[in-house]
């Protein structure tokens, strides 16, 4: 039993350094009309996820059927789900998948070859015989469905940092025709596997919807910017924070003590009317900065303009500002 990846096999596979610098002097064909939507740190996400997949796949393959099964990533790519269909091979093994609480549901193909290959391993054969190009009997789809049941927990925890979800089987087919999940133009991601058992080797697919899980690679990337960020760039982040934050104008008010009135008795006020505000001389007011209060201040003059001096931080819980009722008389008269 053993698991391999490699970070440069992503996306592309050269098989050496020297084809891998031919492969970028080569011009790569651009579609203008579906620009790409996995970002550099989408696919570092997806691959690190989907290599856990491989080493809990391939530890599981390698128990029930007692034999060395490597499963390796081969590539990641985003393409539209009818690119996928129609790149599938008629028959195949497609395992549907839901993947609550993500919207839609995913797609687990396997090659026939390696399907009837474990099958027989499972029924006490050899496994390197020829195997034939037929749909699997329901016989056979019962043994692959076991298998692939028990490979579930391995694909909730590889996606466990990414999102909490609860994969379950909903139905098997060999036809890529009759699966259709989803609309031909919808984006979907597709991370590719070289599954072999002894020598017996075929690419399995992993297809997952990419506006389910969009969110929740940017909610992890976001988390991971912030995360990663060291603490000089935290420090002057702060500084140029606050910088900014200390020169933002803002309005300060002073306030006196608020007075409740009726509305008929707001109605009835008329130019020159005096209303009392039930504010003693020698209480402070309040200095609120949006609402919040700030520091008491007192009321003065400066020059030929009224001015409020500070007395020190505004104490919400000792002071009364409760409404104060007042009425006015039957009849408010002018000064």
């Amino acid at each position: 039993m053993s698991t391999s990846s490699n970070t440069s096999n992503i996306v592309h596979s050269p098989r050496s350094r020297a084809g891998q610098r031919r492969r970028r002097s080569e011009p790569l064909p651009f579609d203008f009309r579906r620009q790409s939507k996995l970002s550099r740190e989408h696919v570092r996400t997806i691959q690190i996820v989907q290599e856990t997949f491989a080493r809990g796949f391939s530890t599981m393959l390698a128990a029930q059927l007692r034999s060395v099964t490597p499963v390796t990533i081969q590539s990641i790519e985003q393409q539209t789900y009818d690119e996928y269909v129609r790149d599938l091979p008629n028959p195949t093994l497609l395992t549907l998948l839901s993947l609550a609480p993500l919207s839609g549901a995913a797609v687990l193909q396997l090659p026939l070859n390696v399907a009837f290959c474990a099958v027989e391993l499972l029924l006490g054969g050899s496994g390197d015989s020829a195997q034939p190009a037929r749909p699997l009997t329901e016989l056979e789809l019962s043994l692959m469905r076991a298998i692939i049941e028990r490979a579930l927990p391995e694909l909730r925890y590889a996606l466990e940092p990414v999102v909490a979800t609860e994969p379950k089987i909903v139905g098997q087919e060999s036809n890529p025709q009759f699966a259709q999940l989803a609309a031909p133009t919808d984006m979907v991601i597709i991370v590719s596997f070289e599954v072999r058992i002894d020598a017996i080797a075929g690419i399995a697919t992993l297809c997952i919807p990419f506006s389910s899980l969009q969110p929740h690679l940017e909610a992890l990337s976001a988390t991971s910017l912030y995360a990663n960020q060291s603490q000089v760039n935290a420090a002057e982040n702060r500084a140029q924070l606050t910088y900014h934050l200390t020169e933002t104008p803002v309005t300060v008010s002073a306030e006196f003590r608020p007075v409740e009135m009726k509305a008929s008795e707001i109605l009835r006020l008329q130019v020159g009317d005096i209303v009392p505000l039930s504010h003693r001389i020698d209480q402070v007011l309040t200095l609120t900065v949006d609402g919040v209060p700030t520091f008491d201040a007192r009321i003065g003059r400066r020059n030929r303009r009224l001015a409020v001096q500070i007395a020190g931080p505004a104490d919400v819980r000792s002071q009364d500002r409760r409404p104060t009722s007042y009425s006015l008389p039957p009849a408010a008269t002018p000064p």
